[in-house]
């Protein structure tokens, strides 16, 4: 059963993104296309609050690119940060922020082991290093830099 509640930021669910179509729909626009995203996959929420009942998520990957690790687009998660259940084995997962993507909670499950649902949070530093991988992703980590602070108002005589 999916989700009934509001996930919190850093939670960690599974995403079903569904399946590519067999046969093809054309146009080829009106479905998935390869390389979106697709399969039921664990991902982080970003943000469970969206309107409409939908969530911002961060899909989670047992597999990365070099280049992605080296721009700063995808986040190591290691090992113990994942629960091991029968679904999901011990291993280095990998926050792909440039696929970061809005669901519908519909679409979310709670993270199952053999004696129902869990709850798994990421520690707030791992959340934040998702998050400003999400800004890098879309251009946007220059709005976190300090601004230089206001000089002085001229004194009027």
């Amino acid at each position: 059963m999916s989700l009934r509640y509001q996930p919190k930021v850093g939670e960690i669910v599974e995403c079903d993104f569904g399946q590519f179509p067999n046969p093809p729909i054309e146009p080829r626009a009106n479905g998935r296309i390869p390389n979106e995203m697709r399969k039921r996959r664990l991902s982080a929420v970003l943000n469970g609050r969206l309107p409409n009942g939908c969530v911002l998520v961060v899909p989670l990957s047992s597999s990365h690119n070099s280049d992605a690790v080296e721009r700063g687009y995808h986040v190591l998660l290691d090992a113990s940060l994942v629960p091991v259940t029968h679904a999901y084995d011990p291993r280095d997962r990998w926050a792909i922020a440039e696929c970061v993507t809005h669901v519908s909670r519909d679409r979310l499950y709670p993270l199952r082991d053999r004696n129902g649902p869990l709850k798994v949070q990421l520690p707030r530093h791992i959340v934040a290093d998702i998050q400003r991988a999400v800004l890098r992703s879309c251009s946007g980590l220059s709005l976190l830099a300090r601004e230089p602070a206001p000089e002085a108002a001229p004194q009027l005589a």
